[in-house]
């Protein structure tokens, strides 16, 4: 049985936005009948554990694969990942990340969240982990509102049901397939006034 490895970068920790979006992503990761791990970063920091480094690598050699989740704050990841990255450093390039897909996901309240998105697949990538296709997703407050609207519009934003497509390529990944799935994206006319 495959393990998963989430972590949780955000500021809210086992709280907020991004909390409930692991939790969205749990029922859809055991039916690929994998175990999960989550590591909420801002409560991990917090607690008592004496040799940080070392719980973060034993987590982490476990895991066949990883998800990394953050929320959106000035145009970047919430701090708890920052320090969590900077910590997993001397991991670069070793058996702790080579080659082990990753899938990222993203929450967002205003603006900022596809900047982040891209730029920590890039860490992500150069650290040496694996980033399957589509398998990163930034879920909007702006997102959730048109969904509720029923907008028009609604269809090429990401969803919560994209979060099928993301595990479903991850784990494509973490069992070493080719089976890749693309997203549903708005085929209507790209060049449509929305702007009026």
């Amino acid at each position: 049985m495959k393990k998963i490895l989430i972590i949780n970068g955000s500021l809210g920790g086992s709280k907020g936005n991004t909390k409930i979006m692991i939790d969205e992503c749990q029922p859809i990761l055991r039916v690929n009948k994998c175990t999960i791990e989550v590591l909420h970063l801002k409560d991990f920091f917090s607690s008592g554990t004496d040799n940080k480094l070392e719980a973060i690598r034993k987590a982490m050699d476990q895991a066949d694969g990883y998800i990394f989740t953050t929320g959106t704050y000035w145009d970047s990841w919430g701090s708890p990942l920052q320090r969590f990255l900077e910590m997993i450093t001397e991991f670069e390039a070793t058996d702790v990340l080579l080659y082990k897909p990753c899938a990222v996901l993203i929450t967002m309240h205003s603006v900022g969240g596809k900047e982040v998105l891209s730029r920590l697949q890039g860490v992500l990538n150069t650290m040496g982990l694996l980033i399957p296709p589509m398998s990163g997703l930034v879920y909007a407050l702006s997102t959730h509102l048109a969904i509720e609207a029923q907008s028009e519009f609604a269809a090429d934003f990401w969803s919560k049901e994209d979060l099928q497509i993301v595990l479903h390529n991850l784990m494509t990944s973490v069992h070493k397939q080719n089976n890749f799935m693309a997203w549903p994206v708005d085929k209507k006319d790209p060049l449509r006034l929305w702007n009026k």
